[in-house]
């Protein structure tokens, strides 16, 4: 990405209008105003610098994860939701769980201890596939092969018909500006893009069982209103789970862990 001259997605294409916004029932409509808008394209850039794809060991709550070259490896956006699934805000017991963009495996590992009945891990990329598989057994002990399924998939191409999950969980690439560094574009510059075929294509599989949710983690250095904004209108009721702030120099970001549930139709 050249952060002298950063570009960014056209984003107000996935804003509510006012009129959408006046329609949404409490609290709905509260939460959507709460969003705060998005960041300048510089302000994006800045705080985006220090986003790593060389590779390393990557340590979480004393557990260890080999990271090969092109991976991304974890900061702390995706320690908020690491930390929801180790403590237990957001619960596996016997779930059937999709890590959506598995990456270096942690998700899968918090899953498994955590007591989740089935995973499916799933990324894009293969390397990410693999690195997942290798923390996952490293630290839960062989897998079984019914019951803990790792996949490279675009998005959820991958997965049988007629699966369906209590839990879907994804650390999106949404920021908005555009890197002509294919890793870096894959795991973090893929705009909203990404999110609103996530949304649609859980709405029309039918991916959610009853009860079931998804979780994600997005911050003001996206399109937050306006993916939130696309996900209600596929019928998603969002919740904020917990918001987050960050120390100078990332002060600026507002960073949200949201569980979004879909309306029966």
């Amino acid at each position: 990405m050249d952060d002298r001259t950063p570009r960014i997605e056209d984003v107000y294409g996935l804003l509510l209008s006012p009129d959408e916004i006046a329609a949404l029932p409490e609290p709905l409509g509260s939460l959507y105003l709460s969003l705060p808008p998005m960041l300048s394209a510089e302000e994006i850039a800045r705080v985006n610098r220090g986003t790593k794809v060389q590779g390393g060991e990557y340590v979480y709550r004393g557990l260890a994860f080999a990271v090969p070259p092109g991976v991304l490896v974890p900061g702390g956006t995706s320690e908020v939701i690491f930390d929801a699934l180790h403590d237990g805000l957001v619960e596996t017991q016997g779930a059937s769980v999709i890590v959506m963009g598995c990456g270096a495996g942690v998700e899968p590992v918090l899953a498994r201890r955590r007591g989740a009945r089935e995973i499916h891990a799933m990324d894009i990329h293969e390397a990410s596939v693999a690195s997942s598989l290798a923390s996952f057994e490293r630290h839960t002990g062989p897998r079984d092969p019914d019951r803990h399924h790792f996949l490279v998939s675009d998005l959820f191409s991958a997965l049988p018909r007629g699966a369906r999950a209590d839990l879907i969980v994804f650390n999106p690439p949404a920021n908005p500006l555009r890197s002509d560094d294919p890793d870096l574009a894959r795991v973090n510059f893929s705009g909203s893009a990404i999110m609103v075929r996530f949304f649609d294509e859980i709405a029309s599989r039918e991916l959610l069982a009853p009860g079931g949710r998804v979780i994600t983690v997005l911050s003001n250095a996206s399109n937050l209103q306006g993916i939130v904004g696309h996900a209600l209108r596929r019928g998603f009721r969002p919740e904020i789970l917990r918001r987050k702030t960050w120390p100078a120099p990332y002060d600026k970001i507002l960073t949200h862990l949201l569980s979004l549930t879909l309306d029966a139709r």
